[in-house]
This record gives C-alpha cells, sequence and structure tokens, in this order.
C-alpha cells in the first residue's frame, strides 16, 4: 500500500493512542512499584514487594532472571532463597515478570526490577598472611618503602589500618593509606630484622559500629647493610660518633733477626695482619698492599690474605716501620692504612728458661688482693720464681719478663714474685706462668699450683722494705732477738722474721706473752738510745773549746810538714820546696809566707824573750784528719809518741840538734840579731805549773795572732 507520508504518520499515532488505552486499561486491574531493594542475607519467604489488583485477578510469574530466586504467594513477591550482595551484579538487577489475569479483561505484565542491598557482613582480607620487605640501613626518615592493602567484599566498606612496630622504626602515612614510612634511623649493626603486624578494620577505629570486622597480615623487614664503611683492621675497638661508626686499631709488631731472613710469614702481635669490610653484612672482598715502594724490597705482603714474607735478610739494626693498605676490590675508594713495626733483634741461642718446671705455693684467702704467695705452709717467706738464660755466662737476663699466661687470680711482679690480684675461694688454683725476653721473644713456660687455705693471713707486698736489726743480749740466758721494721703500704701486715735462737712462728700467731717481751725490749733499747745521746751531747756542749784547739793545732801541725800526715818522727825538715821563687802558687809556699806572717806577729806581741826560748815540749804523731784525744787542754795531753821526744818549733836559725823538726825561711837568720822565737804548744806533760803557766800563755798569744790574721784575710 502506497501511502503518503502525512497518511501514514497519521495512522501511527492512531495505533499508539489505542496501545496506550488498552495498558491503561490493564493497568487497572494490578500495579506495583517497578523497582525494589532487599538487603542481602535475607530470610527464606521474605516478602520483597505486594502487588495491587483488583477483585478476580490472578497473578503469576511469567518469567525471572536468574531463574529460581523469587516466588509469588498470593499477590506477594517473595525470596524462596538467601540473596548474597557478593554474587549480585549491580549492572543488572534481578528481573521478576508478573502477569496479571481477570475474566472478561485483558491481561497484563508488571516488569519487577529487583536489587540486592550489600550489608557488612564480609572482615576484610590481606593478599598474603605474611611480605617481606627490604630496607636499606640509614634511609631517610619520612621515606615510604611500600604501600600494603586489603580488600572487603563489601564494597561500600571504608577500610582503617594501623600498623604495630617494635620500636617504633615504621609507621604509616594515614590511617586509611597504608604507605608505611620510616620513622627512626636504621642502622644495620644494630638490627638486622623487624617484624611488624599490619592491621584492617572495616570500621572506623574506635568506633562503636555494632558489625566491625579485622584482618591482619604479618610484615619482616629485612635491613640491607650498604657499603659506607671502609675495612676494619683486627682487631679494633668500635667507637661511634653521631650516625658514624669507626674502628681503632693500635698496629701490628714483630720481631726480625739481624742477618737472617725468616721462612714463611712473619709472627705478630696483637694477630696477622688481617681487615675486614666494616660494612659486616656485606663482606666485600678486601685486598692487601705497601704503600712504600721501593726497588729492591726487604718485604712483601701477599695480596689475598695479608700475611708479611721477607725476601731477603735484614742489615740495619734499627726498627722497621710498614704501612699496610686495606681496600676493596670491588671499591678501591673504601680503604684504611696501619702500621706493622718490626724490630731487628740479634739472634739468640737460647731460650731463657725457669729453674723449675713447676712452683707450688700458699696463701689464705683472707690475705687480700696484692698479697704474697708465700713459698711454704708453715713460713712467711714469699714464693719466687727465678729463670736462667744459657746465653749470658752467669745467666743472668736483664730483659726478660714473667707473666701469668692463662687466669686472673695472680700476677707475676718484675721480680718473680707472685701476688693475688683478686679475691679467690680456697682451693688450688692450676697456672701456666711463661718466661720471655723482651728483645727476641724467646720463651719458656713452667707451672704453678697455688693451695688457697682458709682463715691464715699471710704478708702483703710492701713498696719499700728498710730493715734495721737491733739485737740485745741477755747476760744470763745468752738469746737474742732481732726486731725488723718496715714501710709498707697502708693496711699491710708487718711480721718479725724469724732469728735463730730469737722468737719464731708464723705470721699472725705470735702469742700475747711474746709480743709483750718483744715491746719490753724495744722500750729498754729506747731508753738506753736516748741517755747515749744524752751523755754525748753534754760531752760535745763541754769539750767544744777543746775539740777547738786540738784541731787548730792539728792543722798548725799539718801545714808544718807540707802534707796531710804532720812532720814524720826522726826527719829534719829541709827548705828544698823553697828553692825555686817561680813557685809561689804551691801549697808549701802559701803556708810558708802564712806562718811568716804570725811569726812576726808573735815576735811583736808575744811574752819575753827568756819565756819563749825553752824548749817545747813533745808533740804527739797525730794525723791531722784523725779527731784528736779527748783532752781538757792541749798542755794537758800525754806524750804519745814514745821513745824519742819530738820538740816541733818555728825558728829562724838552723839547727841541727836532734829532737828537733825545724822550719825555716829562705833568708838566713844572723844568730847575733836575737830574734824573738814562737814556740809550739806542748803536747806533753808539764815539768812544773810554772812551765804550764807560760806554755798556757804562749798557745793563746798564738792562737791570737792567727785568729787575728785569719779575720784580715
Amino acid at each position: 500500500m502506497d501511502l503518503r507520508p502525512r497518511e501514514s504518520s497519521a495512522v501511527f499515532f492512531l495505533l499508539v493512542i489505542f496501545t496506550l488505552s488498552k495498558f491503561s486499561e490493564a493497568q487497572s486491574i494490578c500495579s506495583a512499584t517497578f523497582a525494589h531493594v532487599i538487603k542481602e542475607n535475607n530470610a527464606i519467604n521474605a516478602v520483597v514487594t505486594t502487588i495491587t489488583a483488583e477483585d478476580g485477578v490472578t497473578a503469576r510469574i511469567t518469567s525471572q532472571v536468574p531463574e529460581g530466586l523469587f516466588s509469588l504467594d498470593g499477590y506477594n513477591l517473595i525470596a524462596i532463597t538467601v540473596l548474597d550482595f557478593e554474587t549480585f551484579v549491580e549492572e543488572t538487577p534481578h528481573e521478576v515478570n508478573v502477569e496479571c489475569t481477570k475474566v472478561g479483561s485483558l491481561s497484563t505484565t508488571l516488569p519487577l526490577k529487583i536489587i540486592v542491598q550489600d550489608v557488612n557482613d564480609n572482615p576484610p582480607a590481606f593478599a598474603k598472611s605474611q611480605y617481606t620487605l627490604n630496607v636499606d640501613e640509614l634511609t631517610k626518615l619520612e621515606t615510604s618503602v611500600d604501600q600494603i592493602k586489603a580488600t572487603d567484599p563489601d564494597k561500600t566498606d571504608v577500610l582503617y589500618y594501623r600498623l604495630d612496630s617494635p620500636e617504633g622504626e615504621f609507621g604509616l602515612l594515614t590511617d586509611f593509606n597504608p604507605s608505611i614510612v620510616v620513622k627512626k634511623l636504621l642502622d644495620y649493626d644494630k638490627v638486622k630484622k623487624i617484624t611488624m603486624t599490619l592491621y584492617a578494620q572495616d570500621t572506623q577505629i574506635g568506633s562503636t559500629a555494632e558489625v566491625s570486622h579485622t584482618a591482619s597480615t604479618t610484615i619482616e623487614v629485612n635491613i640491607v647493610d650498604i657499603d659506607n664503611r671502609p675495612p676494619w683492621f683486627q682487631p679494633c675497638t668500635e667507637i661511634e660518633f653521631a650516625t658514624s661508626k669507626v674502628c681503632l686499631n693500635s698496629g701490628y709488631e714483630g720481631t726480625v733477626k739481624l742477618n737472617e731472613q725468616e721462612t714463611g710469614p712473619l709472627s705478630l702481635k696483637p694477630g696477622p695482619v688481617v681487615a675486614i669490610d666494616g660494612d659486616k653484612g656485606r663482606n666485600d672482598a678486601i685486598g692487601y698492599t705497601f704503600l712504600e715502594k721501593t726497588e729492591d724490597p726487604t718485604f712483601q705482603i701477599n695480596i689475598d690474605t695479608g700475611s708479611i714474607t721477607m725476601l731477603k735478610p735484614v742489615g740495619n739494626a734499627e726498627p722497621i716501620v710498614l704501612t699496610v693498605m686495606a681496600y676493596q676490590k670491588e671499591n678501591a675508594d673504601q680503604l684504611a692504612t696501619t702500621t706493622v713495626i718490626l724490630k731487628v733483634v740479634i739472634s739468640s741461642n737460647h731460650p731463657p728458661k725457669f729453674v723449675n718446671p713447676s712452683y707450688e705455693g700458699f696463701i689464705s684467702e683472707d690475705a687480700g688482693v696484692d698479697s704474697l704467695v708465700l713459698e711454704s705452709k708453715t713460713s712467711n717467706r714469699p714464693l719466687r720464681v727465678q729463670a736462667t738464660d744459657e746465653d749470658f755466662t752467669n745467666g743472668y737476663n736483664p730483659a726478660i719478663k714473667f707473666e701469668v699466661v692463662d687466669g686472673t687470680d695472680f700476677s707475676i711482679t718484675p721480680e718473680g714474685f707472685i701476688l693475688m690480684a683478686k679475691t679467690v675461694s680456697p682451693g688450688t688454683v692450676n697456672l701456666q706462668m711463661r718466661v720471655f725476653d723482651t728483645n727476641n721473644d724467646e720463651s719458656s713456660t713452667a707451672s704453678l699450683a697455688v693451695e688457697v687455705r682458709p682463715g691464715v693471713p699471710t704478708t702483703t707486698p710492701v713498696t719499700t722494705i728498710m730493715t734495721s736489726s737491733i739485737i740485745t743480749t741477755d747476760q744470763t740466758t745468752n738469746t737474742q732477738l732481732t726486731a725488723s721494721t718496715s714501710t709498707s703500704r697502708p693496711g699491710a701486715l708487718t711480721t718479725l722474721p724469724p732469728s735463730t735462737g730469737g722468737l719464731q712462728g708464723r705470721a699472725g700467731e705470735y702469742s700475747a706473752g711474746e709480743m709483750a717481751a718483744v715491746g719490753a725490749s724495744l722500750a729498754v733499747l729506747l731508753v738506753l738510745c736516748l741517755i747515749g745521746i744524752g751523755v754525748m751531747a753534754r760531752r760535745i756542749k763541754g769539750h767544744n773549746a777543746d775539740w777547738k784547739k786540738l784541731s787548730e793545732a792539728s792543722i798548725f801541725r799539718s801545714s808544718l810538714g807540707g802534707g796531710s800526715g804532720g812532720p814524720k818522727e826522726g826527719m829534719q825538715y829541709s827548705n828544698d820546696g823553697f828553692q825555686h821563687d817561680e813557685d809561689s802558687g804551691s801549697v808549701n809556699s802559701k803556708l810558708a809566707a802564712h806562718l811568716e806572717n804570725k811569726l812576726e806577729s808573735g815576735m811583736r806581741r808575744g811574752p819575753p824573750q827568756e819565756n819563749m826560748t825553752r824548749s817545747a815540749a813533745p808533740v804527739p804523731h797525730t794525723s791531722s784528719t784523725s779527731p784528736p784525744p779527748d783532752t781538757s787542754s792541749l798542755a794537758d795531753s800525754e806524750t804519745i809518741d814514745g821513745e824519742k821526744e819530738v820538740k816541733p818549733i818555728l825558728t829562724k836559725e838552723r839547727r841541727a840538734e836532734e829532737g828537733y823538726k825545724a822550719v825555716w825561711f829562705k833568708t838566713d837568720i844572723d844568730p847575733n840579731t836575737k830574734e824573738d822565737v814562737v814556740i809550739i804548744p806542748d803536747t806533753g806533760e808539764a815539768d812544773g805549773d810554772q812551765e804550764e803557766d807560760e806554755d798556757s800563755e804562749d798557745e793563746d798569744n798564738l792562737r791570737t795572732d792567727m785568729d787575728s790574721e785569719d779575720d784580715e784575710i
């Protein structure tokens, strides 16, 4: 049928009106809401919606997608199964078509859309139960190292997170953003692994929601050691400075023999040259080299092991200093240096050896620190170990030292005495001692067994020992008592050493009576000493003048003899010492000039000539350096010379008579001038009171002249 466009439009419009009128008529018999919502996890036969229909209208489900979810109970649309939001696709709601039919009327179909509503019925979940992270040490703070999220089937839920870090090393960016960030400075040497727990919750943390679900996972963080440290020579002392760490090594020491070449690696202390990577977690390979490069080297070092060997003997006895550098083979910028000091020594044929292969000592447990170990149970003599060296003719090597190889309970002094280093319980302590030559480190060992006895005190070491023995003799028992005094450190126990025939016993075992006897003896000795000192002081004071006189006379006589011994008996002195005028600086010439001045002074001020020309009394032959006899005056002295009587005088004339000792001068004196003569004081017995008085007067005059001359000089 060929209809025009205008006519076609009219026909279509009429059809639409007819259809709508029929639908409206159908709708009038039943109706229902187009879309319906039901919560998941519903009860069986729960009503989804109710259809409104006229009387006599029947309803039935003609189709549903998916099948088997809903049913009609009269005009109620019910769910015959439990709906689950997690299996529901929001873009395609469930569809149910319900047909309504009335007799004599048209039937109609109601298309219904069923939407399943989500409820919080599922907990959140992490993809893995454990995560592993690797984080570099010294990572900058607030740096994000990873993000770990959880999922929740309840799509409408918002998840909140919480991180449990043991020491707060890590944290989260926010509570709803699980980005893990660094909160503390990480150090591989301190912490190598950190275990944390991350929690996810579908309600806000701290909320009071009726339903809340939580999930968790474990996070292990491995701290990675980065290459930030150079090699460290071993052994070394680690020192921290802020975030850095250094390791101090004191270097190495060893010995080599002069003009001898060692075979194999050199033995060094505190051990062989070895270095490790300062970044212990990396342990990079280390290389070694000498910094000094010479054309004809004496030593070489192994690039891989650091062992040092000799290429030729050493011909110089001076110490050798080698500088060793250790570096990382993969990163040579990481390096460190140390020194190796080699002492050149002369070879030895014999090492020092202990006198005995083993020693045994005894000490009390309450003796105290620094107490001496004794050589026996019943003696207070300290135990002393000794060593000899056959390279020395007398066996004494001054360069040896002692040490305890193992154990710290006891120590050895340089003299070989054993000291208690700390408190030790009763029992036997077995030690090994070592004696070594400090010049070449040759050594030998010996064993030491120290029995620590309970409750027996022993002596303690003294820093300075000054012993003086005072012996007193009892006339009736002929028993000697020796008292020993010592200066020791504070708190040291002072004991009296045993002496033959005297008091004996171990330290700390003297009875009260023995100690009282010692005290009484010392008191008596002290009183006797004081009395002796008093008597000596009084005699010195009373005879001071006599001592002075004797001293002056001795000096005068010594000057006459030209020597310290004075004039010799039976000899007449000549003036040979005055034969040379140029010898004016000699001692004899000076003495002669001095005596001549005194003679002239004596003649001017002396007594009458007749009293001065008599012969002098004999003078004892006594050295000028020995003390004179104890006399009250020179005139009272007895003649000591014995058979021959010597009469020393000063005169200006030569005399050849026997029994005189004369001193004359270069110029002869005319005997007729009757010059005065000065007579030396008489030391013999006086012939009478008159002669004694005159001699004393002459002596006083001579002394006065000499004192005057001395004052003028």
